[in-house]
């Protein structure tokens, strides 16, 4: 088993102590592990205003157990974590403990330097996470002071509870592959990394002010309801160029009814299944457009569009421009 236990409220000193442990150097910010415990690298990031961050993406070739003990300064972590678990993925907060097996998890979530944190994931598990370190005056700057003192009391006490849960849905996985796929030689890299990262910080702390000014802000939804609806959204988003399964084989997949499948799918994300679907399809068209290297056409005919009409007029809905608009703004 790898091991790491630290209590750094510095990502640059957490890198270069990865980096001795393992006996590997650092390169602009990055280590890559030995080939014997990952495949695949950890990088630090200096973002604006003072934030720290850094960014593992691993397919991990021995049992891991990342361990930050609880230290009394009092910082925060916003982490966005995607994981492919084949095993078995063990998650502590303080005392509170989720054990997860054969599954995958999307989510972003807080979590406190007060509180010891911890995954315990079994070899051939897929790590891709982003971590942003801060402290309470940076997020009484960000919001103000009330709306911060508010979020993290309530955070304290609810620790590992659903208030500070926000799955990663199709814009957030956008971002974060964006960032997975910008190359070290594009000069553009540290930018397009930093804006990437901070309109994901953004956007967690948009929507958790949202909740908090809603009365029934909680997801009233079991932590397998949660598992069981982030499959399904994973399974709708894996191949967005292929027709998805229909409502019925999607409920069989994850052993609920359909009724249930599409209540608890437009709680966590706010649409309904297939309009969701469509979002992450214009989505990805919008993306494929913005390259410069597709017709409307091709993207149309990709999108399994026979009609080239009905495409423009469901991307104009989408985002109030004409596909051929967006080409010629390049």
């Amino acid at each position: 088993m790898f091991q790491v236990d630290y209590t750094y409220t510095d990502y640059e000193q957490l890198l270069h102590e990865l980096a001795r442990r393992m006996e590997v150097p650092v390169h602009d910010d990055i280590v890559y592990f030995p080939p014997a415990i990952a495949n695949g690298s950890f990088q630090f990031i200096r973002l604006p205003n003072g934030l720290h961050a850094c960014i593992m993406n691993c397919v991990m070739e021995v049992d891991w157990l990342i361990h930050r003990k609880k230290i009394k300064e009092e910082f925060y972590v916003l982490r966005f974590d995607e994981l492919i678990i084949p095993g078995t993925l063990v998650v502590t907060i303080d005392e509170d403990r989720v054990k997860e097996n054969n599954t995958v998890k999307s989510i972003a979530y807080l979590t406190s330097t007060m509180f010891d944190w911890g995954y315990l994931a079994t070899k051939g598990t897929t790590f891709n996470g982003i971590a942003v370190l801060f402290n309470k005056d940076w997020l009484a700057k960000y919001l103000d002071i009330t709306t911060a003192e508010s979020v993290l009391s309530t955070y304290i006490s609810l620790k590992s509870e659903n208030l500070n849960i926000e799955p990663l849905d199709n814009k957030y996985k956008r971002w974060m592959q964006a960032i997975a796929e910008v190359t070290a030689d594009n000069p553009l890299r540290l930018t397009i990394i930093q804006n990437r990262i901070m309109l994901m910080i953004e956007r967690f702390f948009t929507h958790m002010y949202e909740k908090m000014h809603n009365p029934s802000f909680r997801v009233p939804l079991s932590p397998d309801d949660i598992n069981r609806v982030m499959q399904i959204e994973s399974i709708l988003t894996k191949d967005i160029y292929q027709s998805p399964p229909s409502i019925q084989q999607l409920a069989k997949m994850v052993s609920i009814s359909e009724s249930k499948l599409k209540k608890d799918f437009k709680i966590m994300y706010g649409y309904p299944i297939y309009e969701y679907y469509q979002k992450a399809r214009m989505q990805a068209a919008q993306d494929k457009l913005l390259t410069g290297k597709f017709s409307v056409k091709e993207v149309a005919m990709e999108l399994g569009y026979s009609n080239l009409s009905n495409f423009t007029i469901a991307f104009k809905k989408e985002f109030g421009v004409l596909p051929s608009q967006l080409l010629s703004d390049q």
